[in-house]
């Protein structure tokens, strides 16, 4: 079987492929993006083999702000449909799957002319613009949460090595004992300066806890009381180790810290966006697995965390009740129907 991935413009669009890939192994894969972040991320299973071949398109991405590349959009879009069809053609899939972003908008219209099966996944409370739109031509529209009357309601793409991470590679990474109790703190795949922040200001938060930042790429905490990173390539084994997590409020993180049974305080990115954030950490707030906190709020931040390490017990026993998030085998099935 032949199957086409697609999906960029940030890691939670990109990521979730992965954990298709692995259960996908022994079939013809392909991934269609552009040069940035996706490629990137796809190169070790390039590299590897799992995935047979890279193919380039260009695509622009609507920006929620008055700015002349979004008059420029329809022809950038244009192009990126004539690019992506064009290795659709030669490819053949049997079936292309997207994980969304306006990195996989191109590829689905692409695929619809050419009358390819299409499956879209979205991750969020809502749908995305450029899932809504990739909606109406898509063969089948999956998703996490009940989000949509058109959508198959089949839980979330999780990668099964998140759940088997070492705890001893977990200290070793972040360079720390274990003797304390870890917060992890994780702004998703860009970083967030917001929370960098908030933790460098308030150094009170190491006399209980040893601290980790992955402060995103080109971002550095000045401050000598957190171990750092830009990025960690073993999540897993952190996951395994910590004890809480300050984050933003990404559906994949939110899942993803909820099946390691990671309670958070989750910190909803509202800025530049549809609100999405704060519909995922209101949710996952209400089943009991972690506890929403608005960026403006910020100056409780150390109650707030200290609080949920009191009591961490009784959120991981809620976590525990959420397994049904995985739908990583539902997703699978759906995409070997067209085999």
């Amino acid at each position: 079987m032949k199957i086409v991935f697609c999906g960029g413009g940030t890691a939670g669009h990109v990521t979730p492929n992965f954990a298709l890939m692995e259960k996908l192994l022994g079939n013809e894969m392909h991934y269609i993006g552009t040069n940035g972040m996706e490629k990137r991320l796809v190169a070790p299973y390039l590299n590897n083999g799992t995935i047979k071949g890279y193919h380039q398109i260009t695509a622009g991405k609507l920006k929620r702000k008055l700015a002349l590349s979004n008059l420029l959009l329809p022809f950038t879009l244009a192009k990126s449909i004539r690019q992506a069809k064009k290795h659709l053609k030669r490819l053949a899939p049997d079936v292309v799957f997207s994980k969304g972003g306006f990195v996989g908008l191109p590829v689905v219209i692409a695929s619809k002319q050419l009358k390819i099966p299409t499956i879209v996944h979205e991750s969020d409370m809502s749908l995305g613009l450029a899932n809504k739109i990739s909606s109406w031509h898509a063969t089948k529209l999956l998703t996490t949460f009940p989000c949509s009357k058109k959508g198959q309601n089949v839980g979330a793409i999780v990668r099964p090595s998140i759940l088997q991470g070492s705890r001893q590679k977990g200290l070793q990474t972040m360079g720390f004992d274990g003797t304390k109790p870890i917060l992890l703190v994780m702004g998703g795949s860009l970083g967030a300066g917001a929370l960098n922040d908030a933790i460098s200001n308030n150094p009170q938060l190491a006399s209980t806890f040893d601290i980790f930042v992955i402060t995103g790429k080109g971002k550095q905490i000045d401050c000598n009381f957190v171990h750092q990173a830009e990025f960690v390539d073993n999540i897993a084994d952190i996951f395994s180790a910590v004890d809480i997590c300050l984050t933003r409020a990404g559906s994949n993180s939110l899942v993803e810290l909820t099946l390691a049974n990671v309670p958070f305080v989750a910190v909803p990115l509202t800025r530049g966006s549809r609100g999405e954030q704060v519909k995922n950490a209101k949710w996952f707030a209400d089943k009991g697995c972690g506890v929403c906190l608005e960026e403006s709020k910020l100056d409780n931040l150390v109650t707030t965390l200290l609080t949920l390490h009191n009591n961490r017990n009784q959120i991981v026993a809620e976590q525990k009740q959420c397994a049904y998030l995985n739908g990583t085998d539902k997703v699978v099935e759906e995409i070997l129907k067209y085999k």
